[in-house]
């Protein structure tokens, strides 16, 4: 199968895949400019660059990639054949998604600012305020219950912030939520709601250490008050996450209680 066409089928099944491409060849070596392969992060392989020593430290540095590595690196290797080689590697994985629960001042703000730094976002409320429903990029759910979590597609690319502005029903989403491996949770609220939520998840069952990836309050400290400023702390937040995996804990929100 056509090695371009097996990745969009990858992305689009959700799971993410690294492109191997050999972009420049001085001397002799095995395979041409163009050559192609990718390896998606299952272990499935389709094409060559190669063989040899030179796929082997290809492979090696995709799986380094798909680990949690660089978006795209390029590699030089000498050849057995007394070439040199040049190959691209480049990760692709499906868009950035982001579920936000609740469409009050702070959710629908959340859903612009999100859309627009490229995440594909869904909210999620009891009713979908007026101005989202215009909002290109944004899909809306209307009395959607924590029980719609359980078929949720892509959870593990999938960021969820919860602000629903009442904290029963946030206690109820974020634990729900917690239950599934989406690729983190966070709430708008303070220290004392999150020492609720937490204690909830642990008394549903939720492993202790998936209990202490809750974020809340969400977003970094940027001394956020306006629910668009708001809105800007969450998503560079989850930019902060997406890109390096990490938020030091100095940049958190800061929480009155």
């Amino acid at each position: 199968m056509n090695v371009l066409r097996r990745l969009i089928e990858t992305v689009d099944a959700g799971a993410t895949c690294v492109l191997a491409t050999v972009v420049q060849v001085h001397g002799s070596a095995p395979r041409r400019q163009g050559a192609r392969m990718l390896l998606s992060a299952g272990g499935a392989q389709d094409g060559t660059v190669g063989g040899g020593e030179v796929e082997a430290e290809v492979l090696a540095a995709a799986r380094a990639m798909l680990a949690g590595g660089p978006n795209a690196r390029i590699l030089e290797k000498p050849t057995n054949c007394g070439g040199t080689v040049t190959v691209m590697l480049e990760k692709f994985g499906p868009h950035r998604r982001l579920l936000i629960i609740g469409a009050g001042h702070v959710g629908a703000a959340l859903a612009a600012t999100g859309a627009r730094a490229g995440y594909q976002v869904t909210v999620a409320s009891s009713t979908v305020a007026e101005r989202l429903r215009d909002l290109p990029g944004i899909e809306a759910i209307a009395g959607a219950e924590p029980g719609m979590l359980e078929g949720f597609e892509h959870p593990e690319v999938t960021q969820v912030v919860v602000a629903t502005g009442d904290a029963d029903a946030d206690a109820s989403w974020a634990v729900a939520a917690l239950a599934r491996p989406f690729a983190g949770v966070g709430v708008v609220g303070s220290r004392t709601k999150a020492a609720a939520i937490r204690h909830s998840a642990a008394a549903a069952g939720v492993p202790p250490d998936r209990v202490h990836t809750l974020r809340c309050p969400v977003g970094l400290d940027l001394g956020a008050v306006t629910p668009e400023e708001i809105a800007v702390s969450i998503v560079a937040e989850l930019i902060r996450l997406d890109r390096t995996g990490e938020v030091p804990e100095g940049w958190r929100r800061a929480s009155r209680a």
